[in-house]
């Protein structure tokens, strides 16, 4: 079987250089999986609770799966870490500086590694030996993939699902798929607050459509909305992060105006956004 370190070149005399990263969000596992999808793991990844990186290196996993973790790079740790506070969010640790190494980067996001994490610590040294499982420098790699791991295609009204960072990095990256789709219905859709489970019906029938409202909604998270710009205004701008997005209903391009919003209000109604959601009228 292939060991990662003889991939990545890695002799044993150089162990005692790396730290490994388990990287894995705190309540939501896959949230540095996402931040690696629209291209911000290595921000997310330098913000610390404690003085996590005492090497010259990080050799960084990302959650992905059960005991499946998708490589993310090699990282040079520049300096020591500052104190950082982010009132806003109500957190304080420490902002590290750091580069990618020029290891192996065509491989980023494209191995995967089996590796079963029997032991709590997500920042083992390389060499390090557990009281049970597999040392970090005898993890195999389970698949390469031919390219590397992406936000997906569109794959279907019925299967949109997104956060707001995910939808934020559609539209920024103007993704071909997403916008072909989403121009070319008219249609109802749901917000959803993933902290209080409130929910918001929405549609669109504007010139580009889905696309275009939620363009909207990209830029600020309201997008005009008076009921979800209260909300933003009261828990604070990035609140907007809570929120995700899907697709009740799609219409044909024909269809009337007033048929879409007598479809909105019949979603309103089905689940009840008025009187136990976002939705005030």
């Amino acid at each position: 079987m292939l060991k990662l370190l003889d991939v990545l070149n890695i002799c044993e005399g150089e162990l005692k250089n790396y730290k490994v990263h388990f990287a894995t969000g705190l309540n939501d596992k896959m949230k540095p999986y996402r931040k690696f999808l629209i291209g911000e793991f290595k921000e997310w990844q330098e913000h610390q609770t404690n003085k996590n990186f005492s090497r010259p290196y990080i050799l960084s996993l990302i959650y992905y799966d059960k005991d499946l973790w998708v490589f993310g790079g090699i990282y040079k740790v520049l300096g020591e870490p500052k104190p950082i506070e982010l009132p806003n969010e109500n957190w304080s640790g420490w902002k590290y500086q750091t580069e990618l190494v020029d290891i192996q980067t065509d491989l980023i996001g494209r191995i995967f590694v089996s590796y079963k994490k029997e032991y709590r610590q997500s920042y083992p040294k390389l060499e390090m030996n557990p009281e049970s499982g597999v040392s970090p420098r005898d993890i195999v790699i389970s698949s390469i993939l031919d390219k590397r791991v992406s936000i997906n295609d569109f794959v279907g009204f019925d299967q949109v699902n997104i956060d707001y960072e995910t939808l934020e990095a559609i539209i920024r990256d103007n993704i071909p798929s997403w916008r072909s789709a989403l121009s070319n219905v008219k249609g109802v859709y749901l917000i959803a607050d993933r902290l209080t489970g409130k929910q918001y019906v929405g549609s669109a029938y504007g010139d580009e459509c889905i696309w275009q409202r939620w363009t909207a909604y990209a830029k600020d998270g309201h997008g005009g909305n008076q009921e979800l710009k209260t909300l933003l205004a009261e828990r604070g701008a990035k609140y907007k992060y809570n929120f995700k997005y899907s697709i009740l209903e799609v219409c044909n391009m024909n269809l009337g105006n007033e048929y879409i919003i007598g479809r909105e209000s019949y979603w309103k109604e089905v689940l009840q956004t008025r009187e136990f959601g976002l939705n005030k009228n």
